[in-house]
This record gives structure tokens, C-alpha cells and sequence, in this order.
């Protein structure tokens, strides 16, 4: 394969903005060239052409396959979606970057898997929030060890507010509560905790809104081979919060309100340090805190990333096995719900 590589994106609806996010991301890679963008609604395609002048357009997902040009498709459209256009896609022969949540249920993702590995392609699931400047900070904190072994991790984020938002409010086109703020959050915390999982608890609550499918609130707490624990909450009848972060490490910890930061990868390619978080470390000196400062959301990287692993054999971005396993703890942590039993994450 030779550079640039033609691309396409397939979904350029209005909500969030995110086929125009794709669309500004390829475009800005110099190694990789927006071919042409697609989307059943001849309005968005019409302002897809306005903010990229040099694409095709096109209104049937058909004529994707047939371009030869196209060698990347990304997928930006509703959840349900992803699994049957990831299929076409691999049996055209493309390389398929897929919008979070990856698909509907580990069926779904085994399915694009195996697609994927039958067709030769890449398959890489669009995690971009790994380029958080926040998530960033604390993945280098982490990893250089300054607070020791982490233990324990709370994530948690929402309001009380009704969840009005299109078909992601319906548990049958969305995935459930879960695939709105989940896919980041579950991803953070295993790509933090690289062990395998070795039990997942759910907690799903219907209480409040009723006019929508959705959950009210959902929760999961991961268990992890070397002991470590992960409790992930998001909910849309908290009245008051919680800290976006809370980090514990045989060493010291990590606590971030989130508060400043910055996630405009919807209207921006890169993001600006926004922000700071709390580090507190234990060491011979006694205890230390201080503030430090985020670091710069580099959303743009994905991308580089990708076109790396096309063309010089660099690591995939979050390969499809890897949003499987996101995927699983969601499809756990529900059955765990009902069941109110510990339950087991497929393929780890």
C-alpha cells in the first residue's frame, strides 16, 4: 500500500458532529486522503461538500464498495448499524475504522473480528478518547510508577437530567445507558489495568425516566486478575456528583473533577491543555500534593497512528479484540444485573 490512502466516511449526521470530526481528522493526515463521504440524507452529504469541497458524495452505501479509490472506510453512524456495514465493508476489501461503541453485543464484535481476519484488513475501533489531554496525564502517571501498583479505580460521570438524545435514548439501536459515556470510560480503565478480568458486577437501575428505553443509571465493577478493582458508574438521576477520577496506588493517587477539560474533538482537531488534575505520592518524605497540569488532547494521533500500522506495519489502534473486550463487560455487567451473580467476560 502506498501513501496517501483513500478514504471514506460513512455517516455524516449532525449529532455531535462526529462525521465531520472524522472527516477533518483524515483530512489533516497527510499520509491518508478523504476520497469521498456518505450518508443516506442528501442534506448532510450537501454539507459534507461544503466543508470539503474536494470529496464525492455519496447516498448509497453501494457505491462506497464499487470506489476503487477507497481503501479506508469509517464507520460514524448508529450503533446497530456498525456490525452489518463493518461485514459489507471487509467483503470489499477495505479497512474498516469503526465509531464506539464498536457494535450491539460480543456476537456483533466476534462476528467483525473473524470478518476482518478472513478479508486480511484492519480492523481498529475509533477509542480516540485515549488522546484526552487528561487521560493522557494520568496514563503517564501511571505508567512511570509514581504512584505504585494501582488497586482501585472509580470513574464515574452524569446528572439528573432526562436523556433525550435521539436513538441513543433506544436501548435497541444504542446498546443501552452503558454505550453513551461507557465505551470511554471501560476503555480507559483497561487499557490502565492491562491484566485480564477476571469477574464483572453489574448494578442497572429503571426508576425515573420511563418515556425511554435506556437505563436510568448503570454500574459495573470489574475484577481483575492481579486484584485490582474498577468501578465504573454512569447515570442520569444523580443530583449531586462525584469526582470524574479516583485513582488509588500502593504509592499515592490520582483524583481529577474533570473540570477543565477540554473535549472539543468534535469542532477541533487538537485540543489545548484545559486543565489539572490532583497527584498525591507517599514516599520516604511523607506525603506530597500537587496540582498537575493536563496534557494537550492530540485526537490527530489516531489517525497517524493508523496510517502507520497501513503502511510502515505499526501496532493497530485499539484493534477490534480490544473493543470486543469493552463490549464484554457491558454484555457482562447487564447479566449480572439480572442475575445477581458475578459474571464472566468472553475471550479473556
Amino acid at each position: 500500500m502506498q501513501a496517501p490512502i483513500g478514504c471514506a466516511v460513512i455517516g455524516y449526521g449532525p449529532m455531535h458532529n462526529f462525521g465531520w470530526a472524522h472527516s477533518a481528522w483524515i483530512d489533516a493526515t497527510p499520509e491518508l486522503r478523504l476520497v469521498a463521504v456518505c450518508d443516506c440524507d442528501p442534506a448532510r452529504t450537501a454539507a459534507a461538500k461544503d466543508a470539503f469541497p474536494h470529496i464525492r458524495t455519496y447516498n448509497d452505501v453501494a457505491q462506497v464498495w464499487e470506489d476503487r479509490e477507497i481503501q479506508l472506510v469509517s464507520i460514524v453512524t448508529p450503533h446497530y448499524t456498525h456490525c452489518p456495514l463493518a461485514l459489507q465493508a471487509f467483503d470489499a476489501g477495505k479497512h474498516v475504522v469503526v465509531e464506539k461503541a464498536m457494535c450491539l453485543n460480543v456476537a456483533e464484535a466476534t462476528a467483525m473480528v473473524e470478518a476482518s481476519q478472513r478479508a486480511g484488513r484492519m480492523f481498529a475501533v475509533h477509542h480516540n478518547r485515549r488522546h484526552d489531554g487528561n487521560y493522557r496525564r494520568i496514563k503517564e502517571i501511571v505508567s512511570s510508577g509514581a504512584i505504585g501498583e494501582v488497586f482501585h479505580i472509580e470513574l464515574t460521570a452524569g446528572s439528573y437530567s432526562e436523556f433525550r438524545h435521539g436513538w441513543y435514548s433506544e436501548k435497541e439501536k444504542s446498546g443501552g445507558a452503558f454505550y453513551f459515556w461507557g465505551p470511554h470510560a471501560v476503555d480507559w480503565v483497561l487499557d490502565l489495568v492491562p491484566q485480564r478480568i477476571t469477574g464483572v458486577n453489574g448494578f442497572f437501575h429503571k426508576l425515573v425516566w420511563h418515556n425511554i428505553s435506556n437505563e436510568d443509571q448503570v454500574r459495573a465493577i470489574i475484577r481483575f486478575e492481579g486484584g485490582a478493582v474498577a468501578d465504573v458508574t454512569w447515570s442520569h438521576i444523580a443530583a449531586i456528583g462525584k469526582p470524574l477520577w479516583r485513582i488509588l496506588g500502593t504509592k499515592g493517587a490520582i483524583l481529577d473533577t474533570g473540570a477543565g477539560g477540554n473535549v472539543g474533538y468534535e469542532k477541533q482537531i487538537h485540543g489545548p491543555s484545559g486543565g489539572s488534575l490532583t497527584l498525591v505520592t507517599v514516599g520516604e518524605d511523607g506525603r506530597k500534593e500537587e496540582k498537575v497540569p493536563y496534557l494537550e488532547s492530540d485526537w490527530e494521533q489516531y489517525w497517524q497512528d493508523v496510517a502507520d500500522h497501513l503502511l510502515r506495519g505499526g501496532p493497530v489502534p485499539v484493534p477490534g479484540t480490544v473493543g470486543r473486550r469493552v463490549i464484554g463487560v457491558f454484555e457482562a455487567a447487564e447479566r449480572s444485573s439480572r442475575t445477581g451473580q458475578t459474571e464472566q467476560v468472553p475471550y479473556e
